[in-house]
């Protein structure tokens, strides 16, 4: 073989390796194109799988702020729930207690008119076969104004007193201001003495009339 066909061998492989070079370059470059395309998609996933992260954050701070808040509002219901309860519970006991002692009293006061009447009775029948004359006219005054004396503080005798000389109907406000009771008591004692069918007491009108005549005063 000459250097001529050897050189033309030689240039041949030559442009054969340029040839397969430059395919393998555009193989590179192909693959490279698609390798930034691929790495913009992951990027723009990436921001938006950020930005939906910011999202779901901002939400759930929310939400957390929220359920704090109404743990609060809860805790602070519940304060004054227990407050209220303890409060009405204090004043039941209170109004319970009030009522037992006027119930005491009323019934002191009724067991004293009871004995006043007896005592009434008694001196009624005997005054003849008495020794010495009594006045029995004497002695009701003289337990009268012992029980005015001992009794006049006592609400349910003062308003049954009221009650005695007026002869009528009369409100409870009216009551109270010509007894000076306060209205409470005023108004407990009421319904006791309506209790023990001394008296009877209208809801609506407020009115209290007598319905036993203890005194019997002409």
């Amino acid at each position: 073989m000459t250097d001529r066909e050897k050189m033309l061998e030689l240039l041949d492989e030559f442009k054969d390796s340029i040839v397969k070079l430059m395919d393998e370059r555009e193989g590179f470059n192909s693959e490279a194109e698609e390798l930034r395309t691929a790495r913009r998609e992951v990027e723009e996933k990436a921001w938006a799988a950020e930005e939906q992260v910011k999202k779901l954050t901002t939400k759930l701070e929310k939400a957390e702020t929220d359920l704090k808040a109404a743990k609060e509002e809860v805790t602070s219901l519940r304060a004054k729930a227990n407050e209220a309860e303890a409060g009405m519970s204090e004043a039941q006991e209170t109004l319970q207690r009030e009522r037992d002692e006027l119930r005491r009293e009323m019934d002191e006061i009724t067991g004293q008119l009871t004995r006043v009447s007896e005592l009434y009775r008694e001196a009624s029948a005997e005054k003849e076969a008495m020794e010495q004359k009594v006045d029995v006219s004497d002695l009701l005054a003289i337990y009268i104004t012992l029980i005015e004396t001992v009794f006049y503080g006592k609400p349910h005798a003062r308003i049954l007193y009221t009650l005695h000389d007026v002869k009528t109907a009369i409100t409870r406000k009216n009551i109270t201001s010509s007894t000076g009771i306060q209205p409470a008591a005023v108004l407990k004692a009421v319904h006791d003495l309506a209790a023990a069918d001394l008296v009877s007491y209208d809801e609506n009108s407020q009115e209290v009339v007598l319905t036993k005549d203890i005194l019997r005063k002409s």
